[in-house]
């Protein structure tokens, strides 16, 4: 297995526990100053951790942490199983297409949350900022990426010499097969036979 396979590997296996850690943290909060007062609304990819607001913003979570976990558990499988079977590692590529899907959709979803909170017409500014959550999801799809990238089996280039010269293949085997430069043939020298004068 070469290197680049294994720090693949690795940086799969750092993607998905990203991707996981990200789903627990805060994706968004709306905050507002009013009469002196900070209310604050917070929620992650499972729930609701403050809501000051008591309902009335119709705000929830942002649903990616089962898209997150899914795409986390699918890039862990496969670098583990590519280790028996490197078709398996197909699965990397698949886990980071979707994990970039979500955290895609993540962000939409924050966007839309701005537009919805602009869209009250408050007479006082709501301030939406997106959580650490988010962007720990985006750069855990930016890892995933890269590292599926790098776990695959790419075909090796190969150079084409310049010029007609000679070209020596080398060809991995036993030793005992065939000596390193071939077989010793000794060539007789042929004398030029005499031409008979008239």
């Amino acid at each position: 297995m070469t290197t680049r396979r294994v720090l693949g590997a690795v940086l799969v296996f750092v993607a998905a526990g990203l991707a996981v850690a990200a789903s627990f943290l805060a994706a968004y909060a709306v905050q507002v100053e009013l009469q002196g007062r900070t209310l604050r609304f917070e929620a992650t990819s499972w729930l609701v951790e403050r809501d000051d607001f008591r309902g009335a913003l119709l705000l929830g979570p942002i649903e990616y942490g089962e898209g997150a976990v899914g795409a986390a558990l699918v890039m862990a499988l496969s670098a583990v199983l590519a280790f028996r079977m490197p078709a398996a590692r197909v699965g990397s590529l698949l886990g980071a297409g979707l994990l970039a899907g979500v955290a895609w959709s993540a962000v939409t979803s924050v966007q839309g949350i701005v537009k919805k909170v602009a869209d009250l017409g408050a007479p006082v500014p709501f301030d939406v900022e997106q959580g650490e959550g988010i962007t720990l999801l985006v750069v855990a799809a930016g890892v995933a990426v890269v590292s599926a990238v790098l776990h695959q089996e790419l075909p090796k280039r190969v150079v084409e010499p310049e010029g007609d010269g000679a070209v020596i293949h080398q060809v991995e085997a036993d030793d005992s097969e065939t000596p390193p430069y071939g077989f010793p043939v000794i060539v007789e020298p042929v004398e030029p036979k005499e031409q008979k004068s008239d």
